[in-house]
C-alpha cells in the first residue's frame, strides 16, 4: 500500500503485493484488514478500489450511525445482529442508497444502484421516467 495509516490506527494486516503464482504476473494486493482508523482518515473517507476493509471501533449503535453517516457517499450500509429489532432500526437510520442485514450486497450486477448524497454518484441503471 502507498502510504501508512494515520498514527492511532492500528497496522494493517495484509495488503502485500503478490502475483499470479502460475504465470508470475500481475499488480495484485492480498486482501487488508487495518483496525481501529479514525474516522477522518481518508481509507474512511474516501473510496477504496480494492481488497481493503478498515475497521472502526464504536461504543454505541448511535456512534456507529454516526460513523456510518458521516461520509460523502452514502453507497451501501450492512448491519450483522441476531438482534432483528436493532437490525431493522439502524437500517431505516441509516442514509444510504444499498443496505442489507446479515448479508453483503443483495443485488446483481442488473440492479440500480447508487449513493444518496453526492449527485456525482446517482442511481446507475435505473429506467429514467
Amino acid at each position: 500500500m502507498s502510504r501508512e495509516p494515520k498514527p492511532g490506527a492500528g497496522n494493517p494486516d495484509g495488503g502485500n503485493t503478490t502475483t499470479d503464482p502460475v504465470s508470475g504476473k500481475g499488480w495484485f494486493y492480498e486482501p487488508t484488514l487495518i483496525y481501529d482508523v479514525p474516522h477522518e482518515d481518508c481509507i474512511v473517507q474516501e473510496e477504496i478500489f480494492g481488497p481493503v476493509l478498515a475497521v472502526q471501533l464504536v461504543d454505541s449503535d448511535e456512534q456507529a450511525l454516526a460513523y456510518a453517516n458521516g461520509t460523502d457517499f452514502g453507497l451501501a450500509a450492512c448491519v450483522y445482529t441476531r438482534d432483528i429489532t436493532k437490525a431493522l432500526r439502524m437500517a431505516r437510520d441509516f442514509d444510504a442508497g444499498i443496505i442489507t442485514i446479515n448479508q453483503y450486497f443483495a443485488g446483481g450486477v442488473s440492479t440500480p444502484f447508487g449513493g444518496n448524497k453526492n449527485p456525482d454518484l446517482a442511481v446507475k441503471k435505473a429506467r429514467k421516467h
